[in-house]
């Protein structure tokens, strides 16, 4: 169990490193004049951005990012085991009603069997 939290924890912060180096060469590459946010009623360009400004920005962008790719895993995930889960019932499902239609048959041999299986004839024990 201990190994299984290492290495999603050392798979998450590797993640979250790759994205912030991403998410930071993009922020300093491509041009940011034209993009504005309206938060409440007020409107911040992100070229005006400076200082803490920018790390709370850098930070924020980093966290939904990770966010939105960890939730996108999780919900793989659960499609998966649902899916396999519906496969199993099917399987199931469709065993037992073979089952229910070929009891019958195997009814019948058995007892086939049972009438023309030759017996082992029984051994008298001596009485002294």
């Amino acid at each position: 169990m201990k190994s299984w939290s290492r290495a999603l924890a050392i798979a998450l912060l590797v993640l979250t490193l790759v994205v912030a180096v991403l998410i930071t060469m993009a922020w300093f590459s491509l041009p940011l004049d034209g993009i504005t946010v309206s938060v409440e009623g007020q409107t911040f360009s992100l070229a005006d951005l400076q200082g803490p400004q920018l790390a709370i920005g850098l930070c924020i962008a980093v966290a939904v990012v990770v966010i939105a790719i960890v939730a996108a895993l999780v919900m793989v995930v659960v499609g998966v085991v649902v899916g396999a889960l519906g496969i199993a019932f099917g399987l199931l499902t469709a065993t037992a009603s073979l089952a229910v239609v070929l009891s019958p048959f195997a009814l019948i041999a058995w007892l086939l069997w049972r009438q023309f299986h030759q017996r082992p004839t029984p051994v008298a024990a001596h009485q002294p």
